[in-house]
């Protein structure tokens, strides 16, 4: 702690004016008072140099930045100040460390170092830069049950082998769930977690975020393993209910105490959600410890079976699966507010889909639906509508019941009923869409399937849209707000697909640009 007093002086890059920077947060833009040119202060952090904010909290700031001894790029935590760390402190962040870093384990972020810089302690950690569940609940809203299962399963074991080690973790929450992969899911940021959750606990406060904070917690009881389980149960519970498993807009020890007290209920706010999915998450949020797993070993083959069930059920039923049934109201006045709100959803899941899918893409069109899906996007790009809702409907037909061909021709099915302004055949379409949507039990075809539901679902008044799949929303919803007259939603949603860039399998898709193009320049209702 020698240093934290130490001035620190660093020279304006443009005029050479030296600068105090010593009260200044690492990486942090400070004015020169002599040529008033911007420069980052602090990018160099002993041997690390900072290039870029990856994330900040409460408690530090997290940076991408390059190990100048290995030459590896890292992700570097960086302490507050304002976080007030003593000696005693520092000494238990530096024990924390080492047992952090001596987990080696898939999905646990990898501790490589620790030390202090002019007052301030920093972790180095392994990069992990695919997204966090925060961001994918931001995203998706309901995170797909097989998925929430598999990412709980995959922390699950992670917990384990840091309990193996003696460690607890103290705020499992989903911005602490980084992806480093397409399905490896991993637990980050143990040792400041634990070090500062004592610090809280003896100053009378709160260390956690209230939503998942365990009840003993509180009461001022110990915590162990079993409060980490449930707080990875309040984390899966707002991935699949898409809210929290309780409503606490306060920090209120009393307002906690009493709605901890509470029985929750996955079912209620999760109502398609399998029975067994919703027996595991209501178990780990019991408000008693030990009525909850009594080991991660019970709690890891609880989630594997109920995982398996959710496949044995979807191969039996072809990929589909019931889904809740949405109250209708109102929304036949805002097409454009929801679909601007679907393609938002869209284009910010495309980087998430692409990553994600590399091990199970689905296969592109190779069955006689492909040419006739194919003539009738021509057709539709020279205006000849009717024609391309006879090569859509003869491709339905030879598509069988060949997945995905036969929903891609379903879709722009519908498409061609809405441009035709034939709303009884629309409606039809996409309900026979909805039906068939989900049609493959791994992690991408469910995310295509879900895309198609989504598409179908959302061109039925009443019923709201989450559509997270690629480009062609974007232009369906972009016609339909055109044809109902809403011409600046229709504008915005056309024109992001004309800027789009489909991916494979689907860049075939990028051939009814023209068609989007031809509907700015036409009349709207």
């Amino acid at each position: 702690m020698s240093e934290a007093m130490q001035q620190i002086v660093e020279p304006c890059p443009s005029c050479g004016q030296p600068i105090d920077v010593t009260e200044q947060e690492p990486f942090s833009e400070v004015d020169c008072p002599a040529c008033h040119a911007t420069m980052r202060a602090r990018v160099h952090f002993n041997n690390f140099t900072l290039l870029e904010l990856l994330g900040e909290g409460g408690m530090g700031a997290v940076f991408k930045a390059l190990d100048n001894n290995l030459q590896r790029k890292v992700a570097l935590k960086i302490l507050k100040r304002s976080a007030g760390a003593t000696e005693a402190d520092w000494a238990k962040l530096a024990t924390e460390a080492r047992a952090t870093a001596a987990i080696n384990h898939q999905n646990v972020v990898k501790v490589f170092s620790f030390g202090e810089d002019h007052g301030q302690f920093y972790l180095a950690m392994e990069l992990v830069e695919k997204g966090s569940l925060d961001g994918l609940m931001l995203l998706q809203t309901r995170v797909a049950e097989a998925q929430v299962l598999e990412i709980g399963i995959q922390i699950a074991e992670g917990l384990q082998a840091a309990f193996e080690g003696n460690l607890i973790h103290r705020d499992i929450k989903p911005g602490n769930i980084l992806f480093a992969g397409p399905h490896l899911a991993k637990i980050v940021d143990f040792g400041l977690a634990r070090v500062l959750s004592d610090e809280a606990q003896e100053a009378g406060e709160i260390w956690g975020t209230p939503f998942y904070v365990a009840p003993e917690k509180l009461d001022g009881r110990p915590e162990d393993f079993r409060s980490d389980i449930y707080s990875l149960g309040g984390t899966l519970f707002h991935a699949l209910a898409g809210r929290p498993p309780f409503d606490a807009r306060t920090a209120s020890m009393v307002v906690l105490k009493h709605i901890k007290n509470q029985v929750v209920s996955l079912q209620a706010f999760a109502p398609g959600v399998s029975d067994e999915t919703a027996y595991v998450i209501n178990r780990m949020m019991n408000k008693e410890p030990h009525e909850r797993y009594a080991s991660y070993e019970e709690l890891l083959t609880h989630l594997q079976y109920a995982r398996q069930k959710l496949q044995k059920r979807g191969a039996e039923r072809g990929g589909s699966s019931p889904r809740p049934a949405m109250k209708a109201g109102g929304t036949r006045l805002f097409p454009g507010l929801l679909w601007t709100a679907a393609a938002a959803l869209c284009m910010a899941c495309a980087g998430w889909f692409f990553w994600f899918g590399k091990m199970h893409e689905p296969k592109p069109l190779r069955t006689e639906a492909a040419p006739l899906i194919e003539q009738g996007q021509q057709a539709l790009n020279a205006g000849r509508f009717d024609d391309a809702r006879a090569k859509f409907a003869a491709a339905v037909e030879a598509a069988g019941a060949r997945q995905p061909e036969r929903n891609w021709a379903l879709a722009h099915l519908g498409l061609a009923c809405v441009l035709l302004g034939k709303e009884s055949q629309t409606a039809e379409t996409f309900k026979k869409l909805e039906g068939d949507a989900l049609f493959d039990a791994a992690p991408v075809p469910q995310a295509l399937g879900r895309f198609f539901r989504n598409l179908a679902a959302s061109s039925s008044p009443g019923v709201s849209s989450s559509s997270n799949y690629e480009s062609f929303g974007l232009l369906v919803g972009g016609i339909r707000s055109w044809k109902s007259g809403d011409e600046a939603a229709g504008a915005v949603l056309l024109r992001r697909f004309a800027k789009s860039r489909p991916l494979p399998p689907d860049d075939w898709l990028a051939k009814l640009k023209p068609l989007a193009e031809s509907t700015l320049k036409s009349p709207a209702r």
